[in-house]
């Protein structure tokens, strides 16, 4: 019996597939035909099967599905270390009035090289603070053109800004910086929203795949927990404005069949079945819905997530938890929520180490709980997999090893001092590991990182370029108040 061709033959000692029995393959290899995975099974049953004109041998290390980090804002990465207990962070400075189109792609460029790195395949990103920054579409556009330059595969999330809760001096106002000349300009929540619908449509779903669009609204059943940097009170009478503009915001998103993502404290759940109706609530939470932090939920607002099957991005390492206390992981996922594990990356104090942030999460559950058995490894790697894959309504293509589905994958090295000797590869994973120990990182077919090298990128020229533009829109900003050190 002759051997079929493929493109790709990965081996190596074990590969975690994340399919629907958890299986663990060990002496493995997994065979792939352009963007697709062909086969996967035990490395002298795979051979047996097919010849391939590329084979890796990554004896000594583990594959996993491609990681997925739902939560994380464009825009950060170029103002790392910058961040103050009392004064905050200088986001609104920079990003609307001193940041170039420029500054948007190289941060987006770095930010994509960081999470490959990582191992992150697919991420979700925010363009720009909250609100987000679609006053123009170039921004998201120059966010999908680094990532497209990268390889990787991203979410975007552009939306309007909140008209309740504004994060930036009303009346809201931008800079566009074209050819080193400055275009200062008033913006509206209706051309916000408009720019929204245009991004969607040009971008959802080009280069192949690799890019999606979701609609992000800050607020979508309000917020209730006090922001010490931002004051803000509803009235009584925003009452059906803002139910009017929730329920657009769901319209719009079911029209083009996107992802809702928005963010959600202890109190806006509650607020929204008192204030909205339980009726009006759980229509805004039909479809594909992902919340971001969930700080301090109350018993009926994990009810409610969870009869929703909504997606949740919990971020364990923020200061909300401080401020709020932690999301309540373990209840939300018996109540039958989605729970993913996310970044939230990657400023003021996080990387896009994704890995990382699992011993975070089961840390807090711990501590929340009293108890150690709250949330297994097994089910942390399944958050930043395939469970991550379903919050983003993307696990048809992603988020496990299996035959049919794209090749992302992310291959750990395990021969290192602080991952011997291992007897338990989700435990390990879990609260050993972090990104620097991924060797090789394989999107759609596509080998972007090789022995923690990139392989289709100059690194050090993006790095380079980076700081560049960071240093030049940091320029007439009062940086250094920021520093706390």
């Amino acid at each position: 019996m002759s051997k079929k061709t493929c493109d790709l033959l990965v081996s190596v000692d074990d590969v975690m597939t994340m399919d629907s029995e958890d299986r663990i393959i060990h002496d493995a290899s997994i065979a792939i035909t352009t963007d697709k995975i062909v086969a996967v099974g035990e490395a002298a049953t795979i051979s047996g099967m097919y010849k391939a004109d590329k084979e890796i041998n990554l004896r000594g290390m583990m594959a996993l599905p491609g990681l997925i980090d739902t939560y994380g804002h464009a825009g950060h990465g170029l103002i790392k270390s910058l961040y103050h207990p009392d004064h905050g962070w200088p986001t609104n400075p920079v990003y609307f009035h001193n940041s170039s189109p420029r500054w948007w792609y190289m941060e987006s460029m770095l930010a994509a090289i960081e999470r490959i790195r990582f191992g992150v395949t697919t991420g979700y990103s925010v363009i720009g603070a909250t609100p987000a920054r679609t006053d123009n579409v170039i921004y998201a556009q120059k966010n999908i053109e680094a990532v497209a330059h990268v390889g990787s595969k991203t979410v975007v999330g552009v939306g309007p800004p909140d008209p309740f809760v504004s994060h930036v001096p009303i009346p809201w106002e931008g800079t566009l910086w074209e050819n080193g000349q400055a275009t200062r300009s008033l913006f509206t929540y209706e051309q916000c929203l408009s720019n929204t619908e245009q991004i969607i449509h040009d971008y959802h779903k080009s280069n192949d795949g690799r890019i999606e669009v979701s609609l992000h609204y800050p607020y979508l059943l309000s917020r209730q927990a006090a922001h010490p940097k931002f004051p803000y009170s509803y009235n009584s009478k925003d009452i059906p404005e803002m139910i009017g503009k929730s329920q657009q915001i769901r319209e719009i998103a079911d029209k083009h069949n996107v992802l809702l993502h928005s963010h959600a404290f202890v109190g806006s759940v509650d607020f929204a079945l008192k204030e909205f109706g339980e009726g009006v609530t759980k229509d805004l939470l039909k479809g594909p819905t992902l919340f971001a932090h969930c700080n301090g939920l109350r018993e009926q607002e994990v009810k409610i997530l969870g009869e929703c099957s909504t997606g949740i991005a919990v971020v364990p390492f923020t200061h909300e938890n401080l401020w709020y206390g932690v999301c309540p992981v373990s209840d939300l996922l018996q109540a039958g929520a989605q729970v993913t594990v996310s970044t939230d990356g990657s400023a003021p104090y996080t990387s896009y180490d994704l890995i990382g942030e699992l011993s975070r999460v089961a840390w807090a559950e711990w501590h929340r709980t009293g108890s150690q058995e709250t949330v297994l490894p097994a089910k942390l790697l399944r958050m930043v997999t395939i469970d991550a894959a379903r919050a983003l309504n993307i696990d048809e293509r992603v988020g496990s090893i299996e035959v049919g589905k794209q090749a992302d994958i992310t291959v750990i090295n395990f021969q290192k001092p602080h991952l011997t000797p291992c007897y338990s590869a989700p435990w390990m994973l879990s609260f050993y590991a972090n990104g620097n120990d991924v060797d090789t990182v394989i999107v759609d077919g596509e080998i972007l990182l090789q022995g923690g090298q990139h392989t289709n990128v100059d690194v050090d020229k993006v790095i380079e370029d980076a700081k560049f533009e960071s240093k030049k829109a940091l320029q007439g900003v009062n940086y250094q108040k920021y520093i706390f050190s």
